[in-house]
């Protein structure tokens, strides 16, 4: 298994080990408020965040993240994803989990697509220098990043998350 491969396999099991989290929500859990005190500060520009809006800041980065790795130019600048338009007419729960699914699966076919020179290939993001597949592992932290912040507003909310890195796969190397 190649470095690609691996991320690949990884950012489909983290993904998918997401899904389970969200399968466990109950309807009003989706946009409950996390509590705020100094024993948990989730910090300064989330700490009105939802579940529901996580989610969908998920979906809308990992989509143009990885749409956009492929067109751009080497060395260009990765924009930042901006306001994630369009998700918000999709209801919470299972049809939100549902669009993330086809999403995802669509993330993974573009994945791969993507040449061993766009792996390679120097880009910008935030003013920081990246080559294409370590922006993709910086997808995964930060996918993994807010995962954990969805796991504190469910265990806010009084619902047990499953354990982190039990991943769906578990017959054969996950990465």
């Amino acid at each position: 298994m190649n470095e690609f491969e691996r991320f690949c396999s990884l950012f489909d099991q983290e993904v998918r080990h997401t899904f389970d989290y969200l399968s466990l929500l109950e309807p009003g859990q989706w946009t409950g408020i996390p509590a705020n005190s100094d024993a948990l500060f989730l910090g300064s520009r989330i700490q009105k965040i939802t579940v529901s809006a996580l989610v969908r800041h998920l979906m809308h980065t990992e989509k143009t993240w990885i749409g956009q790795l492929k067109t751009l130019a080497p060395g260009g600048v990765l924009p930042l994803p901006g306001p994630p338009a369009g998700l918000d007419t999709i209801a919470d729960g299972k049809d939100l989990v549902e669009a993330y699914r086809l999403l995802h699966a669509d993330n993974l076919a573009a994945l791969a697509r993507l040449s061993p020179e766009t792996l390679t290939k120097e880009l910008v993001f935030v003013d920081r220098r990246y080559t294409g597949m370590g922006f993709l592992w910086s997808v995964l932290g930060h996918h993994a990043y807010h995962l954990g912040q969805i796991d504190l507003v469910m265990r806010q909310q009084g619902t047990e998350a499953p354990e982190f890195m039990e991943w769906p796969e578990t017959s054969r190397i996950v990465g």
